[in-house]
């Protein structure tokens, strides 16, 4: 038995390596593990921009050496994750103003090619109270950058189900998710480059980017990672996306009845 992180001998009762001192990793990842080493992690982890840069151009060696007990040379996934978190609330919250208009307007361009404006201010204000749809989205996205880290951890746990439930094996729900903490992570910074890239050019490529880049991304690095054709991904993609939505609709299609029999 070698050690996963120098490949230096070990001895079945070792539970640190004697050359390098990586904890020598025995068992697979469980909820029940990753959470009770949580508050450890909490702290700045000097792997960190290995770690970022090996998540954009290899991102599959990342996940699986990790997964497979290589621990010592990456960040761990949730300091990874707060890090991000910090670091993107930081700066949507210095430039919030911006964040809230280019988000909105970014949304509001989608709505108007689906209906009719005067149609939907007119249900903007019968049922939300507010004077057109413009107002709604600037209002419903203030609320999201409120409570922005709130609605990214509970998320997370979200799309990792949707993940396990299409792509499934070899991982059980705890390595999904040390995935797509991961994951989550680099489309945060993702999101981070093409929101300072809107407000450097003024050319609004952060509130549609930000899902066109998401999606890129999680597409290349599943593929990536099972090893999938482009026919397989794309059944995959239609399985989750399906999932997705059907999760999604159903509390707004419940949110809208309630507010307008209110």
């Amino acid at each position: 038995m070698n050690c996963n992180n120098c490949n230096s001998e070990l001895n079945q009762k070792d539970d640190f390596c004697k050359k390098c001192g990586a904890k020598v990793i025995k068992e697979r990842i469980t909820i029940k593990s990753l959470f009770s080493n949580l508050l450890v992690a909490l702290g700045w982890d000097s792997n960190f921009f290995v770690t970022l840069r090996f998540l954009l151009y290899k991102p599959q060696i990342v996940l699986k050496e990790y997964i497979s007990g290589t621990r010592k040379k990456y960040a761990n996934p949730f300091t990874f994750f707060a890090i991000s978190l910090a670091i993107s609330l930081f700066i949507f919250n210095q430039y919030s103003e911006q964040f809230i208009q280019l988000s909105t307007n970014a949304s509001f361009q989608q709505t108007d090619i689906i209906e009719n404006t005067a149609s939907s201010d007119i249900k903007s204000k019968e049922i939300f109270g507010y004077e057109n749809q413009e107002e709604l989205g600037k209002a419903m996205t203030k609320y999201m950058l409120k409570y922005y880290n709130l609605y990214a951890f509970l998320l997370l746990p979200l799309y990792t189900l949707i993940a396990f439930l299409v792509f499934r094996k070899p991982y059980n729900y705890g390595e999904h998710l040390v995935i797509n903490t991961y994951l989550q992570s680099t489309s945060i910074f993702l999101g981070i480059i093409l929101f300072s890239f809107s407000l450097l050019t003024g050319v609004n490529v952060f509130g549609a980017g930000i899902t066109i880049i998401t999606f890129l991304y999680y597409s290349y690095v599943y593929k990536r990672l099972y090893e999938l054709t482009l026919g397989q991904l794309l059944l995959k993609i239609l399985k989750f996306t399906g999932i997705l939505l059907l999760l999604f609709t159903i509390p707004i299609i419940i949110g809208f009845i309630y507010a307008a029999n209110k």
